[in-house]
């Protein structure tokens, strides 16, 4: 398992040794999400479909976690993502990793796909919400966007049911 931040992260600044799984982590230290990924994990963030479009002129967040990070800019470039192997993962749920030499692909997705509620429940990341019994707290103070957000939310709701 490794740690750097986001903005690292983004920017590819590590080597990737096959991680399937990634914390990512607010300033306070808060786990906020655990996801995985049976290809590339920075693919899974920033392709097609993923967390976030990041083409160095917009950051768009596609996803709760996304947006999340989008909402805090740029003080989230600085929060921390852990990204896991599949050993690790075992490792820390306290089972036997295999012999991942002896994995097929397909019985490593398996595995992969299989370790992702074991680590949610672990580690009770506070955006999950599969596989997430007991969310953990997310004490990230409110971004400016937030809190235009939740007062629009409010008027329009005051403006449909309390009028009088």
């Amino acid at each position: 398992m490794i740690e750097l931040t986001f903005y690292q992260f983004h920017e590819q600044q590590y080597r990737d040794d096959g991680y399937c799984l990634y914390v990512l982590k607010n300033g306070n230290e808060d786990v906020l999400y655990v996801g995985i990924s049976t290809n590339d994990v920075w693919e899974r963030w920033f392709s097609w479909g993923g967390h976030m479009l990041w083409d160095g002129k917009v950051i768009y967040g596609d996803s709760s976690v996304g947006v999340k990070i989008e909402n805090h800019l740029p003080d989230s470039l600085n929060w921390k993502i852990q990204l896991w192997l599949l050993e690790d993962c075992l490792k820390f749920c306290g089972q036997e990793p295999p012999d991942p030499g002896k994995m097929t692909a397909s019985e490593y997705n398996q595995a992969v796909r299989a370790i992702e509620p074991f680590m949610i429940k672990k580690l009770s990341p506070a955006l999950n919400r599969t596989y997430n019994l007991k969310p953990g707290k997310d004490t990230t103070p409110k971004s400016k966007k937030e809190l235009k957000w939740e007062k629009y939310v409010d008027d329009a709701y005051n403006d449909i049911f309390n009028k009088k």
